[in-house]
């Protein structure tokens, strides 16, 4: 059972008020727009591939956003509250595309420095998310199964019966081109 503590509920309750600020565009406090920016700060440190250690570190002594330690906890652990609810809210698709965008950037700074092997790596990978192979993959796995034709033979007597004899076979052709059967 959680004790009752104020110090922690004046962090929620700072939080959402960054909350509503992003969904809402709820205007904010001078102070506030100045925690804000720390959480900003924190949350780029972080999507650069920071450790929550190196923010909080960084946090601390940054000459700019300066804060003490229990301070820089606060920022971290709201950074991740705050923006914890807006990455549930995302569009799928637009964050598949935004990775790409990640991969092709990286793939630029490895062409930039000659380092073609990941170069091929990172832009395979972004073009994975953009779906330039999902056709090509669906081509082939059309190609892969097999295709099954069935042949009616139809036997008919000279004396013009009315009943003729009617006879199915089935085959299956592999590897053909399904797109075309009468090719």
């Amino acid at each position: 059972m959680r004790q009752h503590n104020k110090y922690l509920d004046k962090v929620y309750e700072e939080m959402s008020v960054f909350r509503e600020h992003l969904l809402t565009g709820r205007e904010l406090t001078p102070t506030q727009q100045e925690t804000f920016e720390k959480i900003s700060v924190a949350r780029g440190w972080l999507k650069d591939g920071y450790s929550d250690t190196e923010v909080i570190q960084c946090l601390k002594n940054d000459p700019i956003v300066k804060v003490q330690d229990r301070r820089a906890r606060e920022i971290l652990a709201m950074t991740y509250e705050t923006f914890a609810e807006l990455r549930q809210l995302r569009n799928k698709e637009g964050i598949k595309f935004m990775y790409a965008e990640l991969f092709r950037e990286a793939a630029y700074k490895a062409k930039q420095e000659l380092d073609w092997d990941a170069y091929m790596k990172l832009m395979k990978e972004a073009a994975k998310i953009d779906g330039a192979y999902d056709e090509i993959k669906s081509n082939m796995d059309e190609k892969k199964r097999p295709t099954k034709i069935v042949i009616k033979r139809v036997e008919v007597n000279n004396n013009y019966s009315t009943t003729p004899k009617v006879e199915d076979t089935n085959y299956e052709l592999i590897g053909t081109n399904t797109e075309h059967p009468s090719e």
